[in-house]
């Protein structure tokens, strides 16, 4: 099946995720990415670790924003064609930068 930008509006798609949704049901939000406006939950640990992209190199930084068991789970497959060319050219830079920080 091509993968386009309607892709994430065709049916194929969102029964895709609604397996996952179903198979892992609601997820917590990782605690580094969870806003702390009361000190409890700054106590709770809400927002520690965060890293802000635009105070590293390339605007980039190998952080999750998935829950742990979806992390390596994509979900958009932009094609080579228009402007999803660029977004895919940058996503496969990001993905690159990732691979060679973790090695």
């Amino acid at each position: 099946m091509e993968r386009s930008g309607t892709h994430l509006h065709s049916g194929y798609f969102k029964d895709t995720v609604r397996e996952i949704i179903k198979h892992s049901g609601s997820l917590p939000v990782p605690f580094h990415i969870r806003n702390a406006p009361t000190g409890m939950m700054k106590y709770l640990g809400y927002g520690r670790d965060y890293k802000y992209a635009h105070d590293y190199e390339d605007v980039f930084i190998s952080q999750t924003y998935l829950p742990e068991t979806l992390e390596d789970q994509r979900f958009y497959f932009p094609t080579e064609r228009g402007y999803e060319k660029k977004i895919k050219q940058r996503l496969d830079k990001w993905r690159n930068l990732e691979y060679q920080e973790k090695k």
